[in-house]
């Protein structure tokens, strides 16, 4: 067949729409938006259709805007109804679109193919993050019905696949497990990579993660717990004649943590690397390093691609599931029982192994990309088959570099999203109307809620003080003190009862004089003016839960009493006893 004619037919432009987080400060969020776009540049040639024949649309993935979600005004669907109805397709590309934990992304997706559905535009779905699946969550359900709409056609996961099979009923949408596109970015930014100095001593790259970042996903590490760590990681470094650097990959919140880091730790701002704004900056950073060491994940899946071996600490499951993916599980570090050592034992055991790649992982995201789009645009060349990996190193376009006016709006976006964080705090703080006796710290205790011997604990020394008081009972007395803001999070049982099972805790509250307890409708009861049966029940935490804000000025002391309830053996004993007693 005549390959002119073998193009499309009456010479139909194809119109892509790309939706990824471009929009994001986090540099790592603009890396794969440039090697998705190469990716289907390359599938579009590997299609022989040339680039006078197609427009890739790229747009960020939040396409149905803010304001339409705070007031669901029709007229703010407009751009976004209008922009899916004339895109031939709809690609999204990475960003984690299923979080429905404490993000909106997941009704912004779910609206987004109500409208794709509407005009039966297809959607494709690319090495897409993962986060979890609950089926009595109304906010999962809600995205689940979406993603089997008839106009889903394809869903590729670059983690959770487990999660992913648990989303997708409709059995006509094709999955997979593939790579990240950033993969690919040696190749695509190959002309942004760094010249290392051979003669220069080994330097590792420690990619930081905002203050409560940790906190925000059930991990037990608060801002100086890991300030802390970060300072005895940059001493241990320094030991072993490790030169270093500390930065981000972006994200603003990432950098207040680096400048609390100069201010409050004494960390050499020298070391210290501010405003990684570009794709380029970020490439050409990792790539100068011996090794890396990261929260964030996208720069370990960079350092990957780029050749240099990464230490990821975990922080969110996707974490490890990437390192999982390329054969490195060993690189991977549980924050709950880590160290500065263990940490650097890692760097040092990987910088001589080195990364290798396999080409067969690699490639799984262009083949599903290509399947899928082959699938959706052109159904009729059932016999054009995928580039092997080297055909694809051969095509696939490099990035040219961001533009002045690029820049320009990459900054202005971010400066905005910081300016509307600011905005926000001042709001919440100024409708708490939290006073500086609000803000002192108070002190924590936990009591075992037993006044028995047959009571046993286990909890962390390093952290606390356990105590036997006169009563009977036993308390854990943390050396911290809490912050009544509600981020303080709760430490998790360490007591256990043989014949007891534990429920969670009720909370006591003291101020200067008076004691009160913590009930279920979030407001304080005088604990000699509270009647059982007649107030409202007392509230009970759950373990790694946050004490949530307290309507009393000036908390100094909250203790949390463990609630038992007695195992079936044991009220079967007791039931058994009593009724022998009334023989």
């Amino acid at each position: 067949m005549d390959r002119m004619l073998e193009k499309n037919e009456n010479n139909k432009i194809f119109h892509i729409l790309l939706l990824t987080n471009r929009d994001s400060d986090n540099a790592g969020d603009q890396v794969i938006e440039e090697c998705d776009i190469s990716l289907i540049s390359t599938v579009m040639k590997n299609l022989n259709i040339g680039a006078d024949q197609y427009v890739i649309n790229s747009r960020a993935a939040g396409i149905i805007s803010k304001k339409y979600m705070e007031t669901e005004d029709p007229k703010l669907l407009q751009d976004a109804e209008f922009t899916i109805q004339n895109s031939d397709l709809i690609i999204f590309g990475g960003a984690p679109l299923f979080n429905f934990l404490y993000q909106p992304f997941y009704e912004r997706t779910a609206v987004t193919l109500e409208i794709a559905e509407k005009y039966q535009k297809p959607v494709i779905f690319s090495a897409i993050g993962v986060e979890g699946y609950d089926e009595y969550n109304e906010k999962c359900q809600r995205l689940k019905k979406t993603l089997n709409f008839d106009c889903v056609k394809q869903i590729t996961t670059r983690d959770d696949f487990e999660s992913l099979k648990k989303y997708i009923e409709n059995e006509n949408i094709s999955i997979r497990k593939v790579a990240d596109p950033a993969v690919f970015t040696s190749k695509i930014f190959e002309n942004f990579i760094a010249v290392k100095d051979e003669n220069s001593k080994e330097k590792v790259g420690i990619f930081v993660l905002r203050s409560n970042g940790f906190l925000d996903n059930g991990v037990n590490l608060s801002r100086d717990d890991a300030a802390e760590l970060w300072k005895a990681v940059i001493a241990e470094l320094e030991k072993r004649n490790y030169d270093y650097e500390l930065l981000t990959s972006g994200h603003f919140g990432d950098e207040a943590f680096l400048d609390y880091l100069i201010r409050k730790y004494n960390v050499k701002a020298e070391k210290c690397i501010f405003n990684i704004n570009t794709p380029e900056k970020l490439i050409n950073k990792i790539s100068s390093y011996s090794a890396v060491i990261s929260c964030r994940l996208h720069p370990g899946i960079i350092s990957y691609s780029l050749g240099v071996p990464a230490v990821g600490l975990v922080w969110n499951y996707k974490v490890k599931h990437f390192y999982e993916s390329i054969g490195y599980a060993e690189r991977v570090i549980d924050v709950n029982h880590v160290t500065p050592e263990k940490i650097v034992d890692k760097i040092e055991a990987a910088i001589p192994q080195g990364v290798k790649k396999d080409s067969e992982y690699l490639v799984s995201v262009y083949d599903s990309l290509f399947n899928g789009i082959k699938k959706a645009l052109c159904p009729g060349k059932e016999n054009v088959v995928p580039y092997n990996y080297d055909e694809l190193m051969k095509e696939i376009p490099a990035f040219q570099g961001t533009s002045e006016k690029e820049q320009e709006e990459k900054l202005k976006r971010k400066f905005r999203r910081t300016y509307g964080k600011y905005n926000e705090l001042f709001d919440k703080n100024t409708e708490q109307r939290l006073t500086i006796r609000e803000m002192q710290g108070y002190i924590v205790i936990y009591n075992g809620g037993m006044k028995t011997d047959k009571l046993s604990w286990n909890y962390d020394n390093s952290r606390g003080e356990v105590q036997k008081l006169d009563t009977g009972s036993v308390e854990y007395k943390l050396n911290k003190f809490g912050i009544n803001d509600g981020s303080t999070l709760l430490v998790k049982n360490g007591f256990s009862h043989p014949e007891y099972n534990f429920i969670g805790w009720q909370m006591r509250v003291k101020d200067d004089r008076n004691w009160y307890w913590y009930l279920e409708d979030g407001t304080i009861k005088s604990q000699e003016d509270y009647k059982k049966g007649i107030d409202k029940d007392k509230y009970i935490l759950k373990d790694e839960t946050k004490i949530p804000y307290i309507p009393l000025k000036g908390v100094a002391t909250i203790v949390l009493e463990g609630v038992w309830k007695a195992k079936f053996k044991t009220r079967v004993v007791r039931k058994l006893r009593k009724i022998r007693g009334q023989k």
